[in-house]
């Protein structure tokens, strides 16, 4: 009989290398899935790390100097080990935070200085920060996210702006930023936001970077040699294959030759049955853009939009939306699994608004399971500390092991403290902290369907594999016993 307690254990004993393997948040058969669509930033194309963030973090700075920040933020070394994705900025208070998924601060740094328990408790005396509080364009008036890869580079560059700010002697701290008495000009954490926005946007649209990568890509992106294999892997066995994503066709060109054609000789168009550039996602699950076919030639969109019933191989659009693509493919949602990195733009809306199936990639997961693997000993002591207290709180009697309780609490946030370090000596896991689940790690389980550190995994299954999810279990299920039959 299948019980609760073996169906989790098969599930912990898979034989494949964990790093390799896909992991499973609700049942996929792949057997139903016939369109096979890929993101390529951060998903097709592996950007090498950290020297993309270090170098977006250079070009920002540049900007930011010539918008009046010091030049001395140009001489900033970037710290690798600092950001981490699902990060919030509170934009009244100056910090960014880890929170769970009710809201409640796990982990908070100023600049780039981690504030304690304490100091944590004083700045939100509740622990709650309010997600949803939006202005009349959408904006979330006091938190802003940093949910996806190209954040990390800019939660660099802000905290290094506020440690400036820290200890210039120009500026006296305020409760909503930093004021100069000598220009007698404030600088908000929220208009500091702002600045350093800009100066990614310069960076991405205006700026060297783009056209640096599309110079030298192999300085850039790591060259896949699964690539080719997983993508003919696919149409040889019948399904559709289509590249979704939002970089513009030049851009989309260069890189995509550099990881396909030069590794095969064959085009890279070729390896795709229908390519989408500017998607402009998240809107293309929605309301979308005007669908244009793209000259390869010129790399322009032709004027007006495309009128005919199909796309056809080989050739390249711009835009359109997710309602379009299906019509002109044949495609339904369910019959579709997307790839992608971006959990709002690439994952949730696909999945809440059409119906489709997602891969979330996900590159930290590797430095993530090699800390849950290699720490066993911290992780039960933690376990079998919780259990403890649990018991003990229970327990008739309890005030005369108040003082037991509050020794082995204190014991418990000191492994939980060591564990983060293990992971991130700022932020501790993208995941979680303790026994408490992030934001992202919610939003993760929540909208991916399967996920991994790289699309590469995939090829790890045959294409009629059945993913099964391990059982969702709520409290009750969890920690009462069932009784044997």
């Amino acid at each position: 009989m299948l019980t609760v307690c073996n169906f989790r254990e098969s599930h912990s004993q898979s034989r494949k290398c964990p790093t390799d393997r896909v992991f499973v948040n609700r049942s996929l058969s792949l057997d139903t899935i016939k369109y096979y669509g890929f993101d390529m930033d951060y998903t097709l194309a592996e950007y090498k790390t950290p020297y993309m963030e270090a170098e977006t973090a250079k070009y920002a700075f540049d900007w930011l100097i010539e918008l009046g920040y010091p030049k001395e933020l140009a001489e900033t070394k970037f710290l690798p080990d600092f950001a981490v994705r699902g990060l919030i900025f509170d934009k009244k208070q100056g910090n960014f935070l880890k929170l769970d998924l009710h809201g409640l601060v796990l982990t908070a740094c100023r600049g780039t200085r981690k504030l304690s328990r304490r100091e944590i408790r004083d700045e939100y005396p509740t622990k709650f920060c309010k997600l949803f509080e939006k202005t009349a364009d959408g904006e979330n008036r006091f938190l802003q996210l940093f949910d996806t890869l190209f954040d990390t580079p800019k939660i660099f560059v802000v905290s290094i702006c506020i440690d400036w700010l820290e200890k210039s002697p120009n500026y006296a701290k305020t409760e909503s930023g930093y004021f100069d008495n000598s220009t007698s000009s404030l600088i908000t954490y929220s208009t500091l936001w702002s600045d350093v926005r800009h100066a990614f946007e310069m960076v991405h649209f205006k700026g060297p970077l783009h056209n640096n990568i599309m110079k030298q890509p192999e300085l850039f992106i790591n060259r896949n040699p699964n690539l080719p294999k997983l993508l003919e892997y696919l149409q040889n066995s019948d399904r559709q294959v289509f590249l979704l994503t939002n970089s513009p066709y030049k851009f989309t060109d260069v890189v995509m030759k550099y990881l396909l054609d030069d590794l095969t000789g064959k085009k890279w168009t070729d390896y795709f049955d229908y390519i989408i550039v500017k998607a402009c996602k998240p809107r293309f699950f929605n309301e979308g853009t005007p669908f244009r076919h793209i000259n390869k030639t010129t790399g322009a969109a032709n004027i007006g939009t495309h009128q005919a019933d199909v796309m056809i191989q080989g050739e390249v659009y711009s835009g359109g939306n997710c309602d379009m693509f299906c019509h002109l493919t044949g495609a339904e949602g369910p019959d579709i699994l997307y790839f992608g990195d971006h959990i709002y733009g690439d994952v949730v809306r696909s999945k809440k608004t059409n119906g489709w199936k997602t891969f979330l990639v996900v590159p930290e997961l590797k430095h993530d399971l090699e800390v849950w693997t290699s720490e066993t000993k911290l992780f039960e002591r933690h376990h079998q500390l919780e259990r403890q207290l649990g018991e003990l709180q229970a327990a008739p009697g309890l005030g005369q092991d108040r003082t037991v309780i509050r020794k082995l609490d204190q014991e418990r946030k000191t492994i939980v403290d060591e564990i983060d370090a293990r992971y991130n000596p700022y932020f501790g896991s993208t995941f979680r902290k303790g026994g408490r689940l992030s934001c992202f790690a919610n939003q993760m389980d929540k909208y991916a369907d399967v996920y991994a550190s790289t699309i590469n995994n995939i090829i790890n299954y045959s294409l009629s594999h059945q993913f099964w999810s391990p059982p969702k279990l709520l409290p009750h299920e969890a920690t009462v016993a069932q009784q044997p039959e």
